[in-house]
């Protein structure tokens, strides 16, 4: 129904002016407003409706005093233009009717608008001239020019309109400030048009710039097909510039025609670009929207994955400390004998390589591609006592394969060296256990050569382990230090593992300024090679050195473990302290207010309240109390987590698994001078 009445307003208002123009069409927006009839509505519906209009376009022609004949052919032809556009539009212009697309604007305009028009405006020129008479020339500019123009101004402002949901109007424009904006249009156009004859025609364009600019497509093409119809109205009429310029009316038609065409193209053009530009910003805002919403989630799942690590470092830290502790406590023992002492020596051994590999995993995760945080923890080591203990761990991965374990050590490993234990050997134990893992038979071989570098005190020491094993091609080398990676990733692969071993090894090795190469044969074996400058130690330093022992020093010991409480107690039991336990921080500020402690050592994570908030409280005392030393004994190792004790007030960190000599020379620090 709103198709049939605005073909009718339109129509009416097409023939009206058509009076004042000696019978030219000059605006034809009706053949436009059924043509995209046409396109939208149902076959059902739009058969009738175009008949229905046929019939109105004869009526108003015999009404607007059009011969019968005339009228028919003048309804006909409109009817078969109409459906012949329609038809275009829609192969061109794809099923989605979306003209806002440059490029598909002007294939509608040039191959779909343009042939129906110029077909049919030629053709009823030649039986209109045949029928009435008149000039050919003056019927066929105005008719095809006319239906051309007034197909691109119904066709698109139809279309647009009946997508009017499809745009969001801008804060700026809702509410009644668009009525205004298109009032002000409508007036300039009656007062250039009507009232100033001498007016220059580009007055009108920055009043329609800013309607595009500023108005969404659909309100847009409807001010502008106003202003077309009150333009061409007050020409017809013989008002207006245009109209002053030209007498003759086949001439001033052209001119009005051709005008509002330009006017007509620039706006459709404008719109195109416009509307190129909304989606560009559109899209650009979900792209964001969607980065932010990426942004946001990994940082989640990084803080997730930052709270499940902490979470798995404190979870196994808390056995190792009881394993370490225990094992600690009894190579302490001076009766133990050699037999019982290596065994020891070796769980000791494996308990620092499985701390290092919790930190480094850890950390690797944490960080990505192998980026070090952790800093180095250098000290005098034994090269010799080091490889042996490494041996220890290998051995038993052997099984009663025929294997032969070597190991090579230049004499100039008799000096100590400077370097991180720790560190150190979990590299040897995984490049060996590398070794072990992939070698049926033959020999797996350390050798370690020590050399003077060009630094004064520094050696170069070489270490290599080769093995006879299966080998690597070439084009898997890459794939060794990749992490999380495989040379052999499929379900049946004979061998497991997560494929971090080569990855952190590698990053050890460059962490203490070296680098891990490799060589490989298929079928011959491997053989990794990394150089490191260390520092050479004639004797062994005195600081490291049992410290001499403070006597009738009471200190507190705070943590919700029993097996933590009692380790840490026999550590410094052993080394002269008398020890109090607390179960919870609560108990701890409780203690501590009534018995005076040299020093306290507090777990984190604890029921009823936590060390940090404990911490506070007692410095909160004031005071001898609140002057306390307070260490922090726990599994939370992260930076975080040693800030936030420092912050609280606490006066060092130590992590678990407890160090024997690390807790007693944190206990000796911690006491005030002269009290032992």
């Amino acid at each position: 129904m709103a198709f049939f009445a605005a073909y009718v307003i339109i129509t009416a208002a097409a023939y009206v002016m058509t009076l004042g123009a000696g019978g030219l069409a000059v605006l034809w927006v009706n053949n436009g407003v059924l043509a995209a009839a046409l396109l939208l509505l149902p076959r059902g519906t739009a058969i009738p409706l175009a008949l229905v209009c046929a019939l109105v376009d004869f009526l108003a022609a015999l009404l607007t005093g059009s011969a019968p004949a005339q009228a028919a052919l003048i309804g006909s032809f409109d009817l078969t233009e109409s459906v012949v556009a329609a038809f275009l539009i829609r192969q061109v212009g794809g099923a989605g009717l979306d003209i806002q697309h440059f490029s598909r604007l002007w294939r509608v305009a040039l191959l779909a608008v343009l042939p129906s028009t110029l077909i049919m405006g030629s053709l009823g020129a030649v039986l209109l001239t045949r029928l009435i008479g008149g000039d050919f020339v003056s019927i066929w500019i105005a008719w095809v020019w006319g239906d051309f123009l007034g197909m691109m101004i119904g066709a698109p402002a139809v279309l647009l309109l009946t997508r009017m949901r499809r745009y969001t109007t801008p804060e700026i424009l809702k509410g009644a400030v668009p009525i205004p904006l298109v009032a002000a249009t409508l007036i300039v156009a009656a007062i250039l048009f009507h009232f100033l004859p001498a007016a220059p025609l580009f007055l009108s364009f920055p009043l329609l710039l800013a309607v595009l600019l500023r108005l969404d497509p659909p309100r847009a093409i409807l001010a502008i097909a106003g202003f077309a119809f009150l333009t061409a109205g007050s020409t017809t009429t013989g008002h207006g510039p245009i109209a002053a310029q030209y007498e003759d009316i086949s001439s001033r038609i052209l001119a009005l025609q051709t005008y509002l065409a330009a006017i007509q193209f620039c706006a459709l053009a404008i719109i195109s670009v416009m509307s190129e530009r909304t989606r560009a910003q559109n899209g650009l805002s979900r792209a964001l929207s969607a980065a932010r919403a990426a942004r946001r989630e990994a940082e989640a799942a990084a803080i997730a994955k930052s709270r499940f690590l902490a979470v798995m470092s404190h979870e196994m830290r808390t056995p190792l400390n009881g394993i370490s502790g225990h094992v600690q406590l009894l190579s302490a023992k001076r009766a133990l004998p050699r037999s019982t002492r290596e065994p020891l020596a070796a769980i000791e051994a494996s308990c620092g390589v499985l701390v290092s590999l919790i930190d480094d995993v850890l950390d690797y995760s944490s960080v990505g591609d192998g980026q070090r945080q952790r800093q180095l923890n250098l000290a005098p080591v034994s090269i010799p006592t080091l490889v042996e203990r490494v041996m220890t761990l290998i051995l038993p991965l052997l099984g009663d394969r025929p294997i032969a374990m070597r190991v090579e050590i230049s004499a100039q490993a008799e000096s100590l060296h400077r370097a991180d234990e720790n560190r150190l050997a979990q590299i040897l134990f995984k490049l060996l256990s590398n070794a072990a893992k992939f070698t049926q038979r033959g020999h797996i071989t350390l050798s370690v050569e020590i050399k003077s570098s060009d630094v004064e005190g520094v050696d170069e020491v070489t270490f290599c382990v080769a093995d006879t094993g299966m080998g690597i091609a070439p084009d898997d080398l890459p794939l060794l230090f990749r992490p999380f990676s495989q040379i052999d990733s499929t379900p049946t692969r004979k061998f497991s593992g997560a494929g971090l071993g080569l990855a952190i090894s590698r990053a050890l090795v460059e962490m203490m300024g070296g680098s891990l190469t490799v060589e490989s044969t298929v079928g011959l074996g491997s053989r990794f090679t990394f150089s490191l400058l260390m520092t050479r130690v004639d004797h062994l330093e005195p600081a490291l050195a049992a410290p001499a022992l403070p006597q009738d020093l009471r200190l507190l010991v705070v943590d919700d473990h029993p097996m933590n409480r009692q380790i840490a107690s026999q550590m410094l039991e052993a080394a002269g302290f008398k020890v109090d336990t607390a179960e919870n921080g609560e108990d701890a500020v409780q203690r501590a207010r009534e018995t005076p402690y040299h020093a306290i050592f507090m777990d984190l994570h604890m029921p009823v309240m936590d060390g940090l908030t404990a911490c506070r409280q007692i410095k909160a005392l004031g005071g001898a109390v609140g002057r306390t030393p307070i260490i922090a004994m726990t599994a939370a190792t992260s930076t975080d987590d040693i800030a936030a004790c420092l912050a609280a007030g606490m006066a060092d960190h130590i992590a678990k698994p407890i160090q024997l000599m690390t807790l007693i020379a944190a206990a000796t620090n911690a006491v005030p001078n002269g009290a032992a």
